[in-house]
C-alpha cells in the first residue's frame, strides 16, 4: 500500500480551506487504500494492537518540572535536573523504548504522515494533561534544523510538529524564531565526546522582539541528554523570553 509521506515544510498558519481540503483528500485516501498500522505496516486503523501495546508512556503521576515519575501528593521527583538548566518544566508523552521511539523514526526519516499525526496527538495530550494553565500566553516555537540538513531530509520535522501541534492547544506558532548557525555532528555520533561542547553556539535568535518579555513552548522529536534544548533555551531567555518549556514526542 502506499503510504503518505511529508513532502515540504508547512506553512505555519493555513487558510481554513485548505486545511479542509487536507482532511477531504486524507478521507479520499483512507477509503482508496486500505489503513495500515504506523508502525509495522499491518492492517490497522491507526497502530496494530501489539504496536500499541508496545507504547511506552511516562507516569500520568508526574513530576511537573521533567515529568518523571512522582510519589502521590508529589509535585516533583526529587532529581536535581541539571538537564533541564534553564528549562521550566519538559513534557513527553512516551519513553523512547518501544513504538513510541519507531513511530518517531517513522516520521522523522521516512517522512510518514501517519506516525506524525499520532505523534502530535500524543504531544497535545500531554501537555493539556500536564496542566498548561499558566503557558495560555505563550508562545510555540521548534528547535531548527540547519538548511543542509534541511535539503537533505525535505521537511523539517520539529517546525511540523509545532505547526500542527499549536493549534491543538491553543497556542500561536512562531517559525524562524531560532536559526541554527552552523551544521552540528548528530548527537549519537560516536565522535561527539560532549553533547553539550557539539551544540554550544548552534543557536541564535532571529526575532527576539517576538519573544522579549513572553513564555515559550520549545518542540522538538525527541530529549536525549537535553543539551540541544538547553542551548536553544539559553539563547531564549538571553533574547528576553520569561520562562521556557519543552515538548517532545520522546524522552530518552
Amino acid at each position: 500500500m502506499a503510504t503518505a509521506t511529508v513532502g515540504v515544510q508547512p506553512r505555519t498558519f493555513r487558510p481554513v480551506w485548505r486545511r479542509a481540503a487536507r482532511e477531504l483528500r486524507r478521507a479520499l485516501l483512507d477509503l482508496l487504500l486500505p489503513p495500515e498500522c504506523a508502525v509495522c505496516g499491518e492492517s490497522a486503523s491507526e497502530l496494530c494492537q501489539p504496536c500499541t501495546r508496545q507504547l511506552a508512556w511516562r507516569p500520568r503521576q508526574a513530576c511537573r518540572r521533567c515529568g518523571a515519575a512522582a510519589r502521590p501528593l508529589q509535585t516533583t521527583c526529587g532529581g536535581d535536573h541539571r538537564e533541564l538548566r534553564g528549562i521550566d518544566r519538559l513534557v513527553a508523552p512516551w519513553h523512547f523504548a518501544g513504538s513510541g521511539g519507531a513511530l518517531v523514526r517513522r516520521f522523522k526519516l521516512d517522512g510518514q504522515v501517519a506516525a506524525g499525526r499520532l505523534i502530535v496527538r500524543a504531544m497535545a495530550n500531554a501537555w493539556l494533561q500536564a496542566g498548561g494553565e499558566g503557558w495560555r500566553r505563550a508562545c510555540l516555537t521548534s528547535v531548527p534544523l540547519h538548511r543542509t540538513k534541511l535539503r537533505q531530509r525535505g521537511f523539517d520535522q520539529a517546525a511540523w510538529l509545532a505547526a500542527e501541534t499549536g493549534p491543538r492547544i491553543g497556542l500561536g506558532v512562531l517559525s524562524g524564531v531560532l536559526h541554527r548557525t552552523h551544521q552540528t555532528l548528530p548527537q549519537g555520533d560516536p565522535r561527539v565526546v560532549s553533547r553539550s561542547n557539539n551544540v554550544a553556539g548552534a543557536f541564535t535568535v532571529r526575532h527576539p522582539d517576538l519573544v522579549r518579555g513572553r513564555a515559550v513552548l520549545l518542540v522538538d522529536d525527541v530529549v536525549t541528554s537535553g543539551a540541544t534544548v538547553r542551548e536553544c533555551a539559553r539563547v531564549l531567555r538571553q533574547a528576553g523570553a520569561t520562562a521556557v518549556a519543552v515538548l517532545v514526542a520522546c524522552r530518552s
